[in-house]
């Protein structure tokens, strides 16, 4: 490890969209198609420059690598990386949020779709069974979106991508930030105060990223307020939803069902949601195609890029950045 620049990459994502870390630097990367364990990064953190961080990174890490000048989080949401720690240590962490976007909104919207239309219900039961029994008039009658109102938690890129989708689909969007957003940026949809929101729309789509403000934001007094025909669609971070409350307002008809790609100790799902009717579950997938994961490799080299070479990367996202290396331009 000695010449260049060090660059570690966390995990094994797409190695086309690294191209120009490889030809800049010494970039190690985890050849074995697995992401590198804990002796391996130990190895490497204490003559690492840079880090592509694809999963937690911790404040026990940063103080492995001294010599570290950048986080690069790969994904929008960076609740999984000690951003702390980094402050006190002068270390850059900086997000992706626009190579998210797109396939995070489609994701948010196809949930919705299959949750109204009970599409891989259906699928299912003409696998499981006679298929010939699903078949009829007046049978798996379920809903349009036509003329149904989201309801947007986030009105960042993610929410906006979607609210352009909904309306395609003749969908009112309403929406609820931690502030209002220019006019200009709202796209036809309306601001709603948080309760106004819940009591109004017939689907919530929660966009938020994970912080301590939104850490729980939807909890059982939120559902309670909804519809009894409402739909929630979770594509942001399991810590935003309450599952039990969730579990608990559809079992009991309190609300219709559920679309859910995020959980609060993933890779485990609760068994609730799992045994539930009217919940379509993926395995956190938002950002899971080919086109969004080069887009994001992309990008993050993009910023790493720009901190070794002396300037100011896009999407810093360090809460305090007085700390930060002041020989950086602009």
């Amino acid at each position: 490890m000695q010449g260049k620049q060090n660059v570690l990459v966390t995990h094994p994502i797409p190695s086309d969209g690294l191209y120009e870390l490889f030809e800049k630097y010494n970039c190690i990367y985890p050849e074995h198609g697995s992401p590198f364990t804990r002796e391996e990064l130990d190895h490497f953190l204490p003559e690492t420059d840079a880090v592509l961080a694809c999963g937690a990174f911790t404040e026990q890490d940063i103080a492995r690598a001294p010599r570290l000048k950048i986080i690069s989080n790969f994904g929008a949401g960076y609740d999984k990386i000690d951003v702390n720690a980094a402050d006190r240590a002068g270390i850059i962490v900086t997000n992706i949020p626009d190579a998210t976007s797109e396939s995070t909104a489609e994701l948010a919207f196809a949930l919705m779709l299959d949750v109204y239309r009970g599409i891989s219900s259906l699928d299912a039961a003409i696998r499981s069974g006679r298929p010939e029994d699903t078949f009829g008039m007046g049978k798996n009658m379920k809903h349009n979106l036509r003329g149904s109102t989201l309801g947007i938690l986030g009105m960042g890129r993610i929410g906006r991508r979607l609210c352009a989708m909904a309306q395609a689909f003749g969908m009112k969007v309403i929406y609820h930030n931690r502030h209002k957003i220019e006019e200009a940026d709202e796209n036809g949809a309306s601001y709603r105060a948080l309760d106004d929101l819940l009591r109004e729309c017939d689907v919530l789509s929660i966009n938020c990223p994970l912080t301590d403000e939104t850490r729980g934001i939807v909890s059982r007094r939120e559902i309670d307020l909804m519809k009894p025909t409402a739909v929630v669609i979770n594509t942001s971070r399991g810590g935003t939803l309450d599952y039990d409350a969730l579990c608990d307002a559809i079992r009991s008809k309190r609300i219709r069902g559920a679309g859910i790609d995020v959980y609060p100790d993933e890779p485990h799902i609760p068994q609730e949601l799992i045994a539930l009717q009217g919940v379509t579950l993926t395995p956190h997938v938002g950002t899971n195609t080919f086109e969004a994961r080069y887009t994001m490799a992309q990008a993050c080299a993009e910023r790493i890029i720009s901190v070794l070479s002396g300037h100011r990367p896009s999407n810093i996202v360090n809460r305090d950045i007085r700390g930060m290396r002041a020989e950086l331009k602009d």
